[in-house]
C-alpha cells in the first residue's frame, strides 16, 4: 500500500506530535465541506469515506474521523488502507492498544505494506516489545529500502531500533542476492 498524501502527512505530524492549527492546509475546512458532500451523494464508497476521515484528523476532528473511517469499514471491511490510517488517527487520539489491532489488520490484509509494517514497529516499540518491533522494522525496510532515508521517513530519529532492523534487512536483501538463480 502507497501511503495517500494525506496519510503521509498524518504519519509526519504524528512523528512530531500534534499539528497546531497553524501547520493545518490553508483551506482545510472547505476541503473537508466538499469531501462531506461527496461522501453524501457515495455512501457506498471506502475511498471517499476514507479520504473524509484522513482531512478530519488532518483538522483534528478525531470523532468524526473515526465514524468516518468506521462507516468506509463497515462498506470495505478489508480494506488495509482504511485500517491503517484509522490506526493512525486512534494513535493520534491516545488509543495504542486499538492502534496496534487496526496496523495489524492492515498488514494482514496487505503483507506487503512498507509503512504499515514500518508503523506497527513504532507503536510496538512504544509498547515496549522491542523483538516484534524490529522484526516489523526489518520487514518495513526489505519491502522499501527508502524508507531507510530520512527524507521519505523523518521519523527514523525517533526510533532506537530502527538501526538493527536496517542491518537485519541488509543482511536478508544479500542473502536473497546471493541466492542463485536455478535455469
Amino acid at each position: 500500500m502507497r501511503p495517500t498524501i494525506t496519510a503521509l502527512i498524518l504519519t509526519t505530524l504524528l512523528g512530531s506530535g500534534a499539528a497546531s492549527a497553524l501547520d493545518r492546509p490553508r483551506h482545510l475546512n472547505d476541503a473537508i465541506r466538499s469531501q462531506k458532500r461527496i461522501a453524501s451523494a457515495r455512501p457506498d464508497s471506502a475511498g471517499v469515506l476514507n479520504d473524509l476521515g484522513n482531512l478530519l484528523t488532518l483538522a483534528g476532528r478525531l470523532e468524526e474521523a473515526e465514524e468516518a473511517y468506521r462507516q468506509a469499514l463497515a462498506v470495505a471491511p478489508d480494506d488495509s488502507t482504511t485500517h491503517y490510517n484509522l490506526a493512525l488517527m486512534l494513535r493520534l487520539d491516545g488509543r495504542r492498544r486499538q492502534a496496534v489491532r487496526e496496523l495489524e489488520r492492515a498488514v494482514e490484509l496487505d503483507p506487503d505494506d512498507a509503512w504499515g509494517h514500518y508503523q506497527l514497529g513504532v507503536m510496538l516499540e512504544e509498547k515496549d516489545k522491542s523483538a516484534r518491533a524490529a522484526r516489523h522494522f526489518a520487514r518495513a525496510f526489505v519491502l522499501d529500502p527508502s524508507l531507510t532515508e530520512f527524507e521519505n521517513n523523518p521519523q527514523l530519529l525517533d526510533s532506537d531500533r530502527t538501526t538493527r532492523a536496517m542491518m537485519r534487512a541488509y543482511q536478508d536483501r544479500v542473502a536473497r542476492a546471493e541466492r542463485a538463480p536455478r535455469q
